[in-house]
């Protein structure tokens, strides 16, 4: 995950929306504060705020679709980390704010949307 596009809106608050890659989609996350540069990998799992309607997945893939909000999006991806709520989507890492079903497991896939996107 690589910081693409910085959009500052306030440079003395350190809050910006941040386009971020991983090489083949892109993603617009909100930040605050925000302590990295165009170009920099990301060292942390970006951050799933106001997660609804997460279901395991009957599909195995990685999916990225941009809602109506503006953070807002809808991804499919594999459970890597249960109790940590890390999901892959892609190169992204995902770390999720979720009430997780019970019938879902590290590896398997889960679809969700969620309202905001932080890098914290």
């Amino acid at each position: 995950m690589k910081i693409k596009k910085i959009d500052w809106l306030s440079r003395e608050a350190l809050e910006a929306e941040v386009v971020v890659t991983d090489g083949e989609s892109e993603i617009i996350c909100f930040a605050h504060p925000l302590n990295y540069k165009v170009d920099s990998d990301l060292e942390e799992p970006i951050y799933c705020f106001d997660v609804v309607d997460l279901v395991k997945s009957d599909e195995e893939v990685h999916m990225i679709e941009k809602l109506d909000g503006h953070f807002e999006y809808r991804f499919t991806g594999q459970l890597i980390d249960k109790q940590l709520e890390t999901v892959e989507v892609g190169q992204f890492l995902l770390e999720l704010d979720a009430n997780w079903p019970g019938d879902i497991e590290n590896g398997d896939f889960v679809s969700f949307v969620s309202k905001r996107l932080d890098i914290m």
